[in-house]
């Protein structure tokens, strides 16, 4: 099947077993494992604006999606709902949500102890729109964050390398892809004439200069310190 744009297949009578880990088991878990993470781009309802939030724990303590883990068996939707609600108190389906992109992160710093063993992740990036309504009703959680923002994700895509982690600008970039990926499909379905084809060269060219920006190399942002640990 798929779940928000990304396969997901379950070979056999699959039960989750999943039990909760204390922070030492957790530790010596991250230790010989690399987790997934469903990050999600919360966006205004035009989708030119997307939510941030600055967190105080490692292994990003700087501005960054929201987002958090994924449990055994679940599609990438089923954690996107989870933290929808968990994070910022709303109700959002499914059907709402849809894949950006594909990240994996390794991080020298994580909360459990010995906190300079690290973690790794595969992030798998989605993103929804909210409405005014909801979009006004957002409060994340104070023990996880300092502040949030709602920016311009052309901000955050162009923004400085210093500024912002890579991982969220290159994000930022792929919600742009997207949204023109969107247009160019919607332009395809115009009457061929030299003004369509014209729509279309100019769209696919958008997307082309989009995806040549994606990062490379060393970056030169630096995290933040002062984390809670």
């Amino acid at each position: 099947m798929t779940s928000v744009g990304v396969p997901h297949f379950v070979t056999g009578a699959f039960v989750p077993h999943r039990k909760f880990l204390a922070d030492k088991e957790y530790g010596e878990a991250l230790d010989s494992i690399v987790k997934g993470c469903t990050d999600l781009l919360v966006t205004s309802a035009d989708g030119s604006r997307v939510l941030l939030g600055k967190r105080n724990v490692h292994p990003q303590p700087d501005w960054w999606f929201i987002g958090g883990r994924m449990m055994p068996g679940d599609t990438p939707a089923t954690p996107s709902a989870r933290i929808l609600k968990r994070e910022l108190g709303l109700e959002v389906g499914p059907e709402r949500i849809r894949f950006v992109c594909a990240t994996t992160l390794v991080w020298a710093m994580r909360v459990q102890d010995p906190a300079t063993n690290g973690t790794c992740d595969v992030q798998l990036v989605l993103t929804t729109r909210l409405s005014a309504d909801e979009a006004g009703r957002v409060k994340l959680d104070a023990q996880e964050y300092t502040t949030s923002e709602w920016l311009p994700v052309e901000a955050v895509a162009n923004a400085a390398e210093s500024k912002y982690h890579p991982a969220l600008r290159n994000a930022c970039r792929e919600l742009l892809v997207c949204g023109a990926e969107e247009r160019l499909r919607t332009a395809a379905q115009l009457s061929p004439s030299a003004e369509a084809d014209a729509t279309l060269a100019a769209i696919a060219r958008e997307m082309v200069t989009l995806q040549q920006k994606s990062p490379a190399g060393r970056s030169a942002y630096v995290l933040k310190s002062g984390a809670r640990i």
